[in-house]
């Protein structure tokens, strides 16, 4: 009885060894292009400037998420990303007829090229949203949308983040990621207000 039971730990112990090498835990780097980890390959992306406030809070994001606020450790890599963006009210204040309420939508544009071989390895759009409330007062209705902005950047990057990651694990072969399908509604030309100091409505 004693010998079986012995018997049965040691083949429970052996089924368990040869499992373990087949296991990888979830958050466990994923391996990258010729071997490397994607935090390895992420830290050689560089970002070309971003136009715009929104552009700016974007940049620092993607800064941040790939080389955690440190200058690239290369430059194998060029993300460039053209932002586009547009405001549309919400809500509509019924006895002032002024907007309580605004959605800012931003169209991101880009392209993730290697600088060694002039490939590029992966290029489309994405958008989002972020709400803010307006206000009587001028400079708290500037930092209302500046504060959006950030949410809406720090948004983005986390998408492009994602888009590189999935571009850079590919093996090495180009990626053609193509349009991303619209998350938001599309941006209408004649409502883009990139510039538009969101104050000036305010009494």
């Amino acid at each position: 009885m004693i010998r079986r039971a012995v018997l049965r730990l040691a083949i429970l112990g052996t089924v368990a060894g040869g499992l373990a090498g087949c296991l990888q835990p979830v958050h466990a780097p994923q391996l990258g292009i010729g071997g490397g980890t994607i935090a390895g390959e992420l830290a050689q992306v560089s970002i070309a400037p971003i136009e715009g406030y929104l552009g700016y809070s974007l940049k620092s994001e993607l800064d941040y998420l790939f080389t955690n606020g440190q200058p690239a450790s290369g430059t194998r890599y060029l993300l460039t990303v053209k932002t586009q963006q547009s405001g549309g009210t919400s809500i509509i204040d019924a006895q002032t007829a002024r907007p309580q309420s605004v959605t800012l939508q931003a169209e991101a544009t880009y392209e993730l090229k290697d600088t060694k071989t002039g490939m590029v390895r992966a290029s489309g759009r994405t958008f989002g949203s972020a709400n803010y409330d307006r206000s009587n007062q001028r400079y708290a209705t500037i930092r209302a949308q500046r504060d959006a902005e950030e949410r809406l950047g720090k948004a983005l990057a986390e998408r492009l983040r994602l888009i590189v990651i999935g571009a850079l694990s590919n093996g090495g072969a180009p990626r053609n990621a193509g349009p991303a399908p619209a998350l938001t509604p599309p941006i209408d030309p004649w409502e883009e207000t990139p510039a538009r100091d969101p104050g000036d409505d305010a009494s």
